[in-house]
């Protein structure tokens, strides 16, 4: 990992730190009575640090002290918040409001220990001042000592630029036996390039992951004999990269496009015949080199390649420089950045190609030409599985299959134990082997052109295990609770979440998995590689801690700040302090949380375990507990919330087993998330109404009951799945007026007439907020359907909308949801003639018809309706499309349709379809529908389809 990493690392986390603890002098400046002027002294000093490591960031080599020295600021910075989270967390754990003599004592031992409070507070700030000013003057002494290299860095750092090697060059020499899967893509730029029809200047971006192969498929292209053999009399390949001057660029292009002396003479009105090129050159400012180049290419057909472009400044830059002519020009643009991407080819998208991932197949094939020698490159049959299995790791990177193929194809003796050892320690080799190190640092450029707020952001997808489907919200909020990400002037902390992670999207450093109805990434995937990236950088900045297969010993000095368990862990060495854990996520059924305890132990094969109560005491600092997945735990022990003050993030979704929450939730004062959504929890206890910055509570689709008092959690947000069974609870919901996601279930057949109209004037009070609603009644025979007819002030801002009760016609009011994209639908028993309502909604996209939805099993769309609808799921229901139904529809998924499935050809934009059905006939009729539609979609036929 380059020194410059670290660097940019550590300034953002001190920028990040100064922001809090400033912050907190505001917010706080009551409970920082008499602390505050040593709060302000730590925050002017972390800030003097970071201009200066800000500055330190652009140095491409940093010797050991001073990566040391850094990594010592950084620590020494997180102390000084963990003492202000410490005073705080003291200060603001008052006792319960109670009368008498006994309330009078307890208010007074409070007094006494807050004062005693801001003493402690007061000596830990002085000794973290004192250990920033030791830091300062070792670092002034290094700096004096090293003045030199401080001086004259400037000749140091252009002489470390000429020698640094930059791996990207290896895309320029690539033996055409070893361009395997290009013929393809490289046709199809091919095709642009080469169309004639197309007169004026097209600009064509190659967009994609680091390693691709972006810049060996634009060579392809740049040496077709047909392009070196004329077509484009003007052509120049100019390597753009992070560090750009516009002005050398330029230059560049100048003299790749042979622009004769005399040209550039006229620009600047130069007659001194004792100047060469170069001196002309240099003499020029940047609009006369912009005159130049449009000049010399005016007139003429050009191809030009900018590879490597990460800034769309760049590219403005460089547009200008391009005159728009109807010659046939082309130019092609590799880039990372899918915003530099849709900014070069703004006037149009089509042109925007994106470079995949090889297929298992293709990287089988490139492996074995690296590795083997022609003409058959035959892999010995002991030696193809564990080769696979390396191939698995590459996850279809060409430069990962390169490397690794040409570090075997170095070993001669091609030895099962040689190649097996390679597959255990590839992590390792990647990082030690000269060979492989190229990797790295392709990869580890993303990171570095990384603005300092994503930085923390991009580390903490190591949390998640390799090829871990990673929720885009669950991330956010993580985020958020950890205080990576905060609000920023008028816009939210989940505003801010949600456009960091659109700029990892963006930025090609995660793979979209799944979308949702609008489009936006729902869930996304690390690359393998990357993710080793990540970890590497992680330990090496002591960012976090990952538990996998083998007990780890962590460095004791250093303290463990976020730890993420995966799978079979053998956890921790004995007696490691984990007091300042801020995030612990767990991945896995069996998590052995008394390995935390005192009561240590390796494994736990209990199967019904109370979470010990030690697990949580001692880390009084968590902020992020991801429990996820961990169906062994039963309970927890009653006071196991009763000192996480600082809590904000709680997920136990999926313990399967969990059976209830203990009393202590109520103290986790701080607490915004809590999702019990996969748990056997019914009821919520008295004490959840204390927790007054909750903004989220999920619970599954089978409901919790709620205690009185519900409308004290006036942040609520979303509210999911309440079980409402009294006038009371629908009253204090509704005086819940932030609600944008609310979920209400009912069981019994017959609601009084007061739950009715409480109904009615829950929904008409909830009109102005919500966005998302599910309204469920467990018995068919209901009568929901008279309150949801006669809302008087319907959501019309709804966005989704679940019904799962009986209703025989669609409410007046459902025709006016213009803004509903998502519809899902179960034992409705609708008339047929309701789906003409359904169509007519303007922009729903989403729709699921469930079992029952409609009284017939035949369901038919004609020509008519759905305008906007991509993805269709129809559950238990024969189905039918004519000729020219449904247009815009992209994905349908049948599942156990009673006897037919008719029309799948007619459906003109489909992609995907999927049928779930035990018969026979019915799964070989849509297997060659599927096979002679002309857009081939993709057929997936299965007899058990999960939702």
């Amino acid at each position: 990992m380059e020194p410059a990493v670290a660097t940019k690392l550590v300034d953002l986390t001190f920028q990040s730190i100064a922001g809090n603890l400033q912050k907190m002098l505001k917010e706080e400046a009551a409970l920082l009575a008499g602390v505050e002027d040593d709060v302000r002294d730590i925050v002017a000093e972390l800030r003097s640090i970071a201009s200066f490591l800000t500055a330190m960031s652009t140095r491409r080599n940093l010797d050991d002290q001073l990566q040391n020295w850094v990594q010592e600021v950084r620590e020494v910075a997180y102390d000084a918040e963990d003492s202000i989270d410490e005073f705080v967390l003291h200060l603001r754990s008052k006792p319960y409001d109670e009368r008498g003599v006994r309330g009078f004592f307890k208010h007074f031992l409070h007094y006494i220990k807050s004062l005693k409070a801001r003493h402690d507070i007061g000596s830990d700030l002085k000794k973290v001042k004192v250990q920033v000013a030791n830091i300062r003057t070792r670092h002034d002494r290094y700096s004096h000592s090293n003045e030199a290299f401080t001086s004259s860095s400037s000749d140091a750092a252009t002489r470390s630029d000429m020698v640094f090697s930059d791996p990207r060059i290896i895309s320029h020499f690539v033996e055409e036996a070893q361009l395997v899967g290009i013929n393809e893509s490289r046709d199809k730029i091919m095709g642009w390039v080469m169309d004639e029809n197309r007169l004026e200047l097209i600009v064509i971006a190659l967009v994609g992951f680091g390693g691709l192969g972006k810049t060996t498929l634009a060579k392809t292209v740049y040496d077709d004999p047909v392009i070196v053999g004329g077509h484009f009399p003007c052509r120049a390949w100019i390597t753009v990269s992070q560090n750009y001057n516009i002005r050398q660029l330029l230059k560049q292009i100048i003299r790749k496009i042979s622009v004769n002396e005399q040209q550039i003479r006229d620009v600047i009105g130069c007659r001194d015949a004792s100047l060469n090129t170069e001196q002309l050159l240099n003499m020029m400012e940047e609009s006369q080199l912009v005159q130049t180049v449009r000049g010399h290419l005016h007139g003429k057909r050009y191809l030009l390649v900018f590879d490597d472009v990460w800034r769309t400044e760049a590219w403005e830059s460089l547009r200008i420089a391009l005159p728009p002519d109807e010659e046939g020009s082309r130019v092609i643009v590799t880039t990372r950045i899918e915003e530099v991407a849709n900014t070069s080819c703004s006037r149009n998208h089509q042109f925007i190609f994106k470079v995949s991932p090889l297929s298992s197949q293709l990287s089988w094939e490139l492996f074995r030409r690296r590795v083997f020698e022609a003409p058959d490159y035959s892999c010995p049959p002991e030696l193809e599985n564990i080769g696979k299995d390396i191939l698995q790791k590459c996850n279809g990177l060409p430069l990962a299959i390169v490397m690794i193929g040409g570090l075997l194809a170095s070993r001669p003796d091609k030895k099962l134990e040689e190649w097996k050892d390679l597959h255990d320690h590839l992590r390792l080799e990647i990082q030690t082997n000269d060979m492989l190190s190229k990797i790295n640092q392709i990869l580890v450029l993303s990171y570095n052109d990384l603005p300092y707020h994503l930085k923390p952001c991009f580390l903490f997808l190591g949390i998640f295990p390799e090829d871990y489907m990673i929720r885009r919200k669950c991330l956010m909020r993580q985020w958020i609770a950890e205080g990576i990400v905060n609000s920023i002037d008028e816009f939210s902390a989940e505003k801010v979440a949600e456009r960091c992670f659109n700029q990892l999207v963006s930025r090609n450093l995660v793979q979209p998995s799944k979308f949702d109805d609008n489009g936006t990434v729902k869930s996304c995937r690390v690359h393998d590689m990357m993710l080793d990236v990540i970890l590497s950088i992680s330990k090496k900045e002591n960012f976090m801690v990952l538990l996998k297969e083998h007990p780890v010993i962590p460095q004791q000095h250093q303290k463990k700040r976020r730890l993420s368990w995966q799978k079979e862990s053998s956890g921790l060495v004995p007696n490691t302090d984990l007091s300042h854990l801020r995030s612990f996520n767990a991945f896995g059924e069996v998590v052995p949380l008394k390995f935390f305890t005192k009561k240590r132990r390796l494994r736990v094969v209990d199967l019904e375990e109370e979470v010990p109560l030690e697990f949580f005491t001692k880390k009084r600092r968590l902020r992020v507990v991801d429990l996820e997945g961990c169906r062994h735990f039963v309970r927890f022990h009653p006071k196991s919330f009763s000192k996480l003050f600082l809590l904000k993030y709680l997920s136990l979704r999926n313990i399967r087993l969990l059976v209830e929450l203990p009393e202590s939730i109520g103290d986790l004062q701080n607490l915004e998330f809590l999702d019990i959504r996969g748990t056997r929890i019914k009821e919520l206890p008295s004490t959840i109404v204390k927790l007054q910055k909750l903004v989220y509570l999920l619970a599954g689709p089978w409901g919790v009951r709620l205690p009185k008092g519900i409308r004290k959690l006036k942040k609520l947000v979303a509210l999911v799945m309440a079980n409402t069974d009294n006038v009371q609870l629908l009253q204090e919901i509704g005086e819940l007026v932030d609600l944008q996601k609310l979920g209400i279930r009912f069981d019994g057949s017959f609601l009084s007439l007061g739950m009715l109209e409480e109904i009615t004037a829950l929904l008409s009070k909830l009109n102005g907020s919500l966005r998302s609603l599910k309204i469920r009644q467990s018995v068919l025979s209901g009568n929901l359907k008279k309150a949801i007819d006669e809302v008087a002030l319907p959501p019309l801002l709804l966005r989704k909308l679940l019904i799962d009760c009986k209703l025989c016609e669609l409410p007046p009011w459902f025709a006016s949801l213009n803004l509903v994209v998502k519809i899902t639908l179960f034992w409705t028993l609708l008339q047929p003639e309701e789906i003409k309502v359904l169509g007519n909604l303007p922009a729903l996209v989403n729709l699921k018809v469930g079992p029952g939805s409609f009284t017939t099993v035949d369901l038919g769309f004609d020509r008519l309706g759905f305008p906007r609808l991509k993805l269709l799921k129809i559950d238990k229901h024969n189905v039918s499309f004519k000729e020219g139904a449904l247009r815009s529809l992209e994905i349908v998924k049948i599942r156990s349709p009673p006897e037919s499935v008719d029309g799948i050809e007619h459906l003109h934009g489909l992609r995907e379809v999927h049928i779930d059905t035990c018969n026979e006939d019915l799964k070989e009729k849509v297997k060659n529908i599927a096979a002679n539609h002309p857009n081939r979609p993709k057929c997936f036929v299965t007899s058990f389809w999960p939702d």
